[in-house]
């Protein structure tokens, strides 16, 4: 079996540069004074200029990400689905016991293996929560270890597909970024239904990804990240964007750039 086409990223029925693009500088945080952008990593909620402008949507059935204490919160794309999403989505972080009280009847658990059901061929009916793990594989394996009530859960899947991710990862492109893992969930869930109900999951990710590649459009000299993915800039679909800008001038020509020197 060949391995997965990446998905078109570009199709997603979001326009979120038209929004975004306005939030020139970071603020504080309207409730813990942290410095942001768009939105808190901590308090789950957008900043002031952009309240009533994000899109908001109901999901068909609950979501309890459960994030890994040593997962970083500026790094988690996960909060991306509580800000479009907040009446379904809770973030929890991990301790032995934070499940206890979850009903794993009712429960699902987004994690492969051979036991694992593809989505796409259930009835998701009788499933009133699911349950995504955010942090490493290493740390999600470990999770699973410590914790009787994921054990219990029935497991669940999504078809594969390569990561649109921009962050170098040490794993195979088809490990998704937890909010793509989240967004093809709902998805497929829905079959050949579909009618984009759920692309805003993606509205902050397509952002993101778009801003990565008007950079090196901007600058197609730089040299980028050898390790990601073959082909991952589109150069001659990329469309410049003068609203990118870098916060270290200085790793303009550093080969395996990072890009949270992007200021997203």
């Amino acid at each position: 079996m060949g391995s997965p086409d990446s998905y078109d990223i570009h199709a997603l029925e979001v326009s979120p540069q038209l929004v975004l693009d306005t939030c020139k500088e970071r603020v504080s945080c309207g409730f813990c004074g942290k410095s942001v952008k768009f939105f808190c990593y901590y308090c789950y909620k957008p900043v002031a200029g952009l309240e009533g402008r994000l899109p908001q949507i109901r999901l068909p059935f609950k979501l309890d990400v459960v994030k890994h204490p040593n997962e970083l919160d500026g790094k988690s794309t996960a909060v991306h689905a509580k800000i479009v999403a907040p009446q379904d989505v809770d973030i929890i972080t991990f301790t032995d016991t934070c499940l206890d009280g979850v009903d794993v009847q009712t429960t699902a658990l987004l994690f492969p293996g051979p036991d694992a059901q593809d989505v796409a061929e259930m009835d998701m009916t009788s499933i009133e929560r699911v349950v995504v793990i955010d942090g490493t594989w290493s740390q999600a394996k470990a999770m699973m270890r410590n914790c009787s009530q994921l054990q219990r859960m029935q497991k669940v899947t999504i078809k594969p597909r390569r990561t649109r991710f921009w962050r170098f990862q040490n794993v195979d492109d088809q490990y998704l970024a937890t909010i793509e893992a989240i967004y093809f969930l709902y998805r497929d869930s829905v079959g050949s239904n579909y009618n984009g109900e759920y692309d805003a999951l993606m509205y902050f990710y397509k952002y993101f990804y778009e801003h990565i590649q008007s950079e090196y459009a901007s600058q197609p000299e730089r040299c980028f990240n050898h390790r990601h993915q073959k082909n991952y800039i589109e150069y001659d679909s990329a469309a410049p964007n003068p609203n990118v800008r870098l916060t270290k001038p200085d790793t303009v020509a550093k080969v395996n750039y990072d890009f949270d020197d992007l200021e997203l």
